[in-house]
Formats: C-alpha cells, sequence, structure tokens
C-alpha cells in the first residue's frame, strides 16, 4: 500500500464504523477485559489509532505517541545506559542529555569516531538527525546503522525534517525513529506532540511500560489532531519540497545571502546521500547574513512569521543563534555553526510566489 493510502486508512479501525478517528476524551473505561481499555495514561484509543497510522507509515511494529517530541526522545533515552549523541543536534535535546542522561557527543558520520565512542559498550543508543537542524547536515543511515551494530548498539534516527513521506530510516537499518509530531506530522500549528517508531520487541516493550510510569502518553484531543495531520502529510510534503526548491533558486540569486544550507542543494556535502535515502530535500532552507542586518531583515518580511517551530502551512523564520539553539554556549554554537547571522526558514505551503515576494521586501543592501 503507497504512503498515501496508508497515511489516510491505517488506525482507522474502530466498532461504530466512523470514518473519522473519533475523540476518547475519557479518563478512564469501564468493563476493560471486554476491550483492553483501562485508564487514558496506559492507553486509549485516540492514541491508539494515532500510534498504528505511525507504526504503519514509518514499515514498524509499534507506534508511540507522546506530550512533545522532547518527550518522547526522553522515553527513548531512558531505555539506554550509554548514548553517543550526533553534535549536530536541536539545541533542546541536547540540555536534555545534559540534564538527564550521561550522553557523549559526536561527529557519528564519521566511521572512526562513531567506532571509537562505542568502543567497550554494549547495548549504547547512537541517536542523530538526518537533515540535521539547522545546517542541514546528513548522517547516512545505512553506514551509521551497520557501524553501530557492529559495536552491538541500536541506533534511533530523527526523522522529524522529512518526515515518513519523504524518508524511512527504519528500511535503512535504524532501530527507532523519532519526530517532534508538532511540525510536519501535525502541519498545522496547532498542537504539541512526540511520536516514536520501532520494529524492536524488546525496545517497544520499555517504552511501553516508561509511558504508563511516567504518565507522558498524548492526550486523546492532541492524538486526534496529529492523526488527522497526518492524513494529508503525503500531500503538503510535496508542496514544502517544491516551494523550498523554488526559494532555494531564488536566495541563490542574492548577493546579500553569504551562504545557504539546504538539503537539495547540489552543492551540500551531503547531497548525494540524502537523495539515496530519501525522496526529497523537505522545506527548510538555512542561510546567513550579515548578522548586524537580521533585525531589519525579521522586521522587513509581513507574510513570513517570525517564530519558533517549523513544518507547518504557514512559513516561519527561526534565528537559532537566540531561539532554537540558545541554550549552548558560545563555544558550542561556534563549533557547530551557528552563528548570529544563521537564519531557518520552514517554507509553508503557500504559493512560492508569494513567498519570494515577501523575502524581496526583506532584501538587505
Amino acid at each position: 500500500m503507497e504512503i498515501e493510502t496508508l497515511l489516510i486508512h491505517s488506525g482507522a479501525e474502530n466498532p461504530l464504523g466512523a470514518v473519522g478517528t473519533p475523540i476518547f476524551a475519557t479518563s478512564t473505561f469501564a468493563d476493560a477485559a471486554l476491550h483492553g481499555y483501562s485508564y487514558t495514561r496506559t492507553s486509549n484509543p485516540t492514541r491508539a489509532a494515532l500510534e498504528k497510522t505511525l507504526a504503519a507509515a514509518e514499515g514498524g511494529r509499534y507506534g508511540f505517541a507522546f506530550a512533545s517530541g522532547l518527550a518522547a526522545e526522553d522515553a527513548l533515552f531512558a531505555c539506554f545506559d550509554k548514548i553517543i549523541c550526533a553534535k549536530d543536534t536541536y539545541g533542546g535535546t541536547k540540555r536534555l542529555l545534559r540534564t538527564c542522561y550521561s550522553a557523549v557527543f559526536t561527529d557519528v558520520s564519521d566511521e572512526n569516531a562513531l567506532s571509537s565512542a562505542l568502543r567497550g559498550t554494549y547495548g549504547a543508543l547512537v541517536f542523530a538527525e538526518t537533515p540535521a537542524n539547522p545546517l542541514m547536515r546528513v548522517t547516512d543511515i545505512r553506514k551509521t546503522a551497520a557501524v553501530a551494530h557492529a559495536h552491538n548498539a541500536y541506533l534511533a534516527i530523527d526523522n522529524t525534517f522529512l518526515s515518513p513521506a519523504l524518508q524511512k530510516p527504519l528500511a535503512l537499518g535504524a532501530d527507532a525513529t523519532v519526530h517532534s509530531a508538532t511540525k510536519y506530522l501535525g502541519g498545522h500549528h496547532d498542537s504539541v506532540a512526540g511520536c516514536l517508531a520501532t520494529s524492536g520487541e524488546e525496545l517497544a516493550k520499555k517504552l511501553k511500560n516508561l509511558m504508563n510510569t511516567k504518565g507522558n502518553g498524548l492526550s486523546p484531543f492532541e492524538s486526534f489532531l496529529i492523526k488527522r495531520g497526518m492524513e494529508t502529510l503525503a500531500l503538503r510534503m510535496k508542496k514544502h519540497c517544491e516551494n523550498a526548491s523554488e526559494v532555494f533558486k531564488y536566495l541563490k540569486t542574492r548577493s546579500d545571502i553569504k551562504r545557504i544550507y539546504y538539503a537539495g542543494d547540489p552543492e551540500n556535502e551531503g547531497y548525494a546521500v540524502n537523495s539515496s535515502q530519501s525522496s526529497g530535500a523537505g522545506g527548510v532552507i538555512s542561510f546567513e547574513i550579515d548578522e548586524e542586518k537580521v533585525p531589519e531583515f525579521i522586521k522587513s518580511l509581513k507574510l513570513i512569521r517570525f517564530a519558533e517551530s517549523l513544518g507547518g502551512n504557514a512559513s516561519l523564520i527561526t534565528h537559532p543563534y537566540t531561539q532554537t539553539h540558545a541554550s549552548l554556549d558560545e563555544g558550542e554554537k561556534a563549533a557547530c555553526g551557528i552563528t548570529k547571522g544563521l537564519l531557518r526558514l520552514s517554507c509553508g505551503t503557500e504559493s512560492a510566489v508569494d513567498i519570494i515576494t515577501d523575502l524581496e521586501r526583506a532584501a538587505v543592501n
């Protein structure tokens, strides 16, 4: 079954034949022996419908929906004693790892560096985003999985920036995928959620137990919103990709843009790898301008909103230095390439002409 069909019909089974997923707004269920549901913290039919859709879309056996992307990561990290995380990772992920876990940060794309970090460990977790936020660095999932598995380690890929409509890490050797479902999966800037998929039975058992123990499962209403959003995911991703491609071509013509970071750029170091493991480059483009021009650039925009987040129908622009990666110290920002002149643009599903027209208003002279 193709992804467009899976997204609409997976998880839609219910005894009353409702075509749309019902919202089971209840904390508790009577007669649990008849249907398997007892308490919403443990499980809920609306959340279960979303989790089935996620698992089907990612090609996994098990899906889990959490209260946020960080809650999904927290549940995953709690399953492992040793975590090796890619250097190029969302600032909130690094803050979580440093605050609550013991993690090693390394270049997971460097086979020697990853092997060195894994040496002497057993059952560790390797965690990476691809493309990575915000410089669109690409990790070769197949090669990274091979190195991790050679050391009896697991590989989890944050698939937020491409979604299962464009990339399926489990099919490439990853053991789990994670999403900030707030982004492309939901797609409408109206919900906060996190999702995780795996085919590993033991990992799934641990995650199910953690969700029940910590009470961090997604609410019925938010589950409904994310599942509804996922029905149009494949359609939206095509438009996001088309718009980003057009915006990229436009940005290339501007002399005030010092550098562009985009997974669909043939000059991007990871372009060939991304093309081999995904069917698109997504809708996010980062670019650098002179740092003193950033405030005026942002102020000049009328259609594109200045806000954190990405992946929704509305185009957004973000300043990673002071927003998504603000928790990193100055040295780490510099090491990761997060400059004061860096901006991250999430191309929405509006007309590409209108997005480009808005960017023209913000031309820096």
